[in-house]
């Protein structure tokens, strides 16, 4: 008899433990967390100072930064198509897009701007890495790939200089000149309220989109440098070493909700 109340007992505690979301809040306000945020910040930092130190006729006019925490843990007997297998999952990501105005020859700038960037552990993917950058429609990606160095590890064995290795950093750069269309538009995915699953840690709020209609009021040209880094990233944030706060009462996840 206490056999078959307890086999039910434990399934339906299994049930509600599963679905016990994580506690962001608690999370990112440790001593581990906020090490990794602040060179995380600094990594950033230190990629748009290279560019500004190597081309000092960009004139910064606008920075707008979005950095954020999400994460879900799902029910155990939850079953899709799509997502047959849902593990607990926590991602953060710090987004800054800065604006720049400057003069002068765009190919040759740009050229400087290129080469600044490849130094600094940037290649570019997209639209095309061996076209003049002037003639991509105003419109460059890169990722960041450094050159390893050299020592006992293999080259894909390279750490991050965060402490990371489940991100892609990318860059995404465009341009135009007086008179052409402006490079930038609002993205709503920056607008959002924070739930048990999102949490903002900052969030500028500027009107980004905006800048580059003032930038060309002074300057023939404008640059807006879009650089994006997953600075964590856990598929299993169960797992002892990044085992993370979770909430005392169960609930399902809750979707990202939008201000607008």
């Amino acid at each position: 008899m206490i056999q078959t109340i307890n086999a039910p007992a434990r399934v339906l505690g299994a049930a509600l433990l599963s679905r016990r979301q994580f506690n962001l809040s608690r999370w990112t306000r440790g001593q581990e967390f906020i090490d990794l945020h602040a060179s995380a910040v600094s990594w950033l930092d230190e990629n748009l100072n290279i560019l500004e130190c190597e081309s000092p006729w960009l004139h910064r006019f606008g920075v707008d930064t979005w950095d954020y925490c999400h994460g879900a843990v799902r029910s155990m007997f939850h079953f899709s198509v799509a997502a047959p297998r849902h593990v607990p999952s926590v991602g953060c990501t710090r987004n800054v897009i800065a604006v720049y105005g400057f003069d002068g020859d765009p190919g040759e700038r740009l050229e400087k701007i290129a080469e600044t960037m490849s130094a600094a552990g940037w290649k570019r993917i997209a639209p095309l890495p061996m076209r003049p950058w002037e003639g991509d429609n105003g419109y460059a990606m890169l990722e960041w790939q450094p050159i390893p160095v050299a020592g006992p590890r293999p080259a894909e064995d390279v750490v991050a200089p965060w402490g990371g290795r489940n991100s892609s950093p990318y860059i995404a750069l465009s341009w135009c000149s007086r008179g052409e269309q402006t490079p930038l538009d609002q993205d709503p995915s920056r607008m959002h309220i924070n739930t048990r699953n999102y949490l903002a840690l900052e969030s500028s709020g500027t009107e980004y989109w905006k800048i580059p209609d003032a930038v060309l009021e002074g300057h023939e040209h404008v640059l807006a440098v879009n650089i994006n880094l997953g600075y964590y990233s856990s598929l299993d944030s169960m797992r002892s070493q990044r085992r993370i706060p979770r909430h005392l009462l169960p609930t399902k996840p809750k979707p990202w909700g939008s201000t607008q």
